[in-house]
């Protein structure tokens, strides 16, 4: 069952790992790619899916036998992708508060011009109020709430989808 250590434990380090791997991906593609809009960004989408995959299937075929229900599969593959979340949203706090906050500055700047040469002519006060909602925007907080949250709620999807695929006997999703 799940409630051995050993299965937290994996759920745990499964988790942290991908928080981990996520945050790295998101900064290299940070550094990397200075464009505002890119779709190379869906792969910081995807990551915690295979995070939650490997400890649904890992906890499956160590620690369960080869068979796990479809609760304990959502279970397990919710908790990971909630822990991964938190680490995620935890290192972008962490970062864009103490380490790098010029990052952040910049991208507002860079937001800004390319607000303002698609607006076309704006008068200051919009540009003032403009480079006011960008600030909130993209300040660590708020960056790291939203990356919560919305890691949290795809997880919740993820979780699902796991569920209906790992609990599955002899389909492509095997160890």
């Amino acid at each position: 069952m799940l409630g051995s250590g050993k299965t937290w434990w994996t759920i745990v380090l499964t988790g942290l790992f991908t928080g981990l791997v996520l945050f790295t991906v998101y900064f290299l593609l940070l550094l990397l790619n200075r464009q505002i809009i890119s779709w190379i960004f869906v792969l910081l989408y995807l990551i915690p899916s295979l995070g939650m995959i490997y400890a649904s299937i890992r906890i499956k075929y160590k620690y369960l036998d080869g068979y796990i229900n479809f609760s304990e599969t959502f279970l397990v593959s919710l908790l990971t992708g909630l822990f991964s979340a938190g680490v995620y949203a935890a290192l972008l706090y962490l970062v864009f508060t103490h380490l790098n906050s010029s990052e952040l500055k910049y991208r507002s700047i860079q937001v800004e011009q390319y607000l303002q040469t698609q607006i076309g002519n704006v008068s200051l006060q919009e540009i003032k109020t403009m480079r006011s909602n960008i600030n909130q925007l993209l300040s660590a907080s708020f960056l790291a709430l939203f990356n919560l949250i919305f890691h949290s709620l795809l997880a919740v999807i993820y979780a699902f989808i796991i569920a209906i695929f790992v609990k599955r006997k002899n389909r492509f999703i095997e160890a």
